[in-house]
């Protein structure tokens, strides 16, 4: 039966401040003495260092700042490419600016990473051969130059091998290895998987069961729609905005993807290190500091080593105008050095009974045969909406809809809430409009879970309802709906946000 929620009690859900907290956790018992990398940061890879040493960012006094900041690592992330000549030599200015950076860590007491950043000069078929040769070019240099160095220097083959060079990466893996066990055969030595550093192919990965003193490495920017919104590399999400992160199933998603790395490590006895994730600028302070907290601590409590992307550049973690750090990153990644006159981001507890994804994108329209959505800035949840431009008045109210998924399980006598915003697209202030809203199976018979109505004017305003639902329903089988087919105006709708068993504070 359909039960009315008192509107002002949800409200609050506009302002939620997705913030995560919990003590730092040791690393787990698999923390082998290869595994003895624990907290670090990725460092120089777009610094004027490598080109112009006098328009540095990076100094050596920040490889202090770093062990002080409570890491005991960083990730030297080289294009060294660029920086070879026609017989792929690397000059003497690049290796003398590697040798200050190498020894200003190492002094400071952080082990040192020397990363192969060069991963785009591999991907295209025609670059793969070059980029081979360059490749064990860099490792034979490399691996003879620093064959004295301390076990604190560690060697990263290639970062995100992907595109051409996914088929033969177990070769080009190899063909490395080999060169840099030449003249360090004991030094540690980290590799990562095809397609990017993914931890779904882990399993692609052929290493010599007999060499112990490997790293394995995994990348994680999952989701990339909210860790790389607005990223301008990315064209798929320069324009996106406003995305979220922090419901129940999304950080399902993160534990059952790290405990898949977890299980991988355990049977074949390797170490792990998460070695880049961050979430962009773009994200929002308060969200950045839920996710990446959440990252961070999900990686300690499994023993992995993680290297956040990045000290200066973007994903920022240190503030060089300021010259400090940006605390709340800081502080999630570092608890325990957190700024204590710092207020913990605000943590609603009506994020655990979220059962959907609350994003505007995951909003679908059907029915609406030539009709072109578009995201509009807006006062409501996650800052954008979607507007719908309905024209045609159809025949049934069920003829146009628009629809999102709903991705937590529902059992019977479950208490179910909804909340959005709408309005109708237009100017007339008399405007008023009543079009169905209901939770039901995505698929024939169309079950209904709870349904209502839903009275738009053309102001935004929230949409609140829910009831009990009489029957169980599966995971993923769900979707929310509003039926718009006797409409004939355009619309325009939030994020809307499922919850289920949840009682608002007073």
């Amino acid at each position: 039966m359909f039960n009315r929620f008192k509107v002002a009690r949800l409200l609050g859900l506009a302002w939620l401040a997705l913030g995560l907290s919990g003590p730092a956790q040791a690393q787990g018992d698999g923390a082998s003495a290869l595994g003895a990398l624990k907290r670090g940061v990725n460092i120089v890879g777009y610094d004027a260092i490598w080109t112009d040493p006098a328009k540095a960012r990076f100094q050596s006094r920040h490889m202090q700042a770093i062990r002080d900041g409570g890491f005991d690592h960083v990730r030297l992330n080289l294009h060294a490419f660029a920086h070879m000549d026609a017989e792929n030599r690397l000059s003497a200015q690049w290796f003398k600016t590697l040798d200050e950076l190498v020894n200003a860590g190492v002094k400071a007491g952080l082990q040192v990473i020397l990363d192969e950043h060069n991963f785009n000069e591999c991907a295209k078929e025609a670059d793969l051969a070059p980029c081979r040769m360059r490749l064990q070019a860099f490792w034979r240099q490399v691996a003879a130059r620093y064959q004295g160095t301390p076990d604190a220097v560690i060697f990263e083959i290639l970062n995100e091998p992907n595109g051409a060079a996914d088929p033969v990466w177990n070769d080009m893996l190899a063909e490395n290895l080999a060169i840099i066990r030449e003249t360090n055969p004991t030094r540690r030595v980290i590799i990562g998987p095809k397609s990017w550093n993914s931890l779904d192919q882990l399993d692609s990965l052929k290493l010599p069961e007999a060499d112990r003193r490997l790293i394995v490495t995994f990348h994680y920017y999952t989701p990339m729609e909210f860790t790389h919104q607005g990223a301008s590399w990315t064209p798929q999400f320069q324009k996106l905005s406003g995305i979220t992160w922090g419901t129940a199933a999304e950080k399902e998603k993160l534990n059952k993807d790290l405990d898949t790395v977890k299980a991988w490590a355990d049977k074949h006895k390797r170490p792990i290190l998460l070695g880049e994730f961050g979430a962009l600028e773009t994200a929002g302070m308060a969200q950045r500091v839920a996710w990446t907290s959440a990252v961070a601590r999900a990686a300690e409590a499994r023993g992995f080593a993680w290297s956040y992307w990045q000290f200066d550049s973007d994903f920022v973690l240190w503030d060089m105008k300021a010259d400090g750090w940006v605390k709340p990153i800081h502080g999630a990644l570092v608890p325990e050095k957190a700024d204590k006159t710092q207020a913990a981001p605000a943590r609603d507890p009506a994020l655990d009974h979220l059962i959907n994804t609350p994003r505007v994108t995951t909003w679908n329209l059907y029915g609406g045969d030539g009709v072109v959505t578009q995201q509009i800035p807006c006062a409501a949840f996650g800052k954008q909406c979607l507007r719908v431009p309905l024209q045609t008045v159809k025949t049934n109210v069920w003829d146009i809809g628009a629809v999102a998924p709903v991705q937590g399980s529902i059992a019977k006598g479950d208490q179910i809430q909804v909340v959005m915003w709408a309005r109708l697209d237009t100017d007339d202030a008399r405007a008023k409009e009543t079009v169905p809203v209901l939770l039901q199976l995505g698929a024939a018979p169309y079950t209904a879970v709870i349904s209502g109505t839903a009275t738009l004017t053309s102001q935004l305003e929230p949409v609140a309802f829910g009831g009990i639902a009489t029957a169980a329903f599966e995971a993923g089988t769900v979707n929310l709906a509003l039926q718009l087919g006797q409409l004939g105006r355009p619309v325009v709708l939030s994020a809307p946000l499922v919850l289920k068993n949840y009682k608002p504070g007073k």
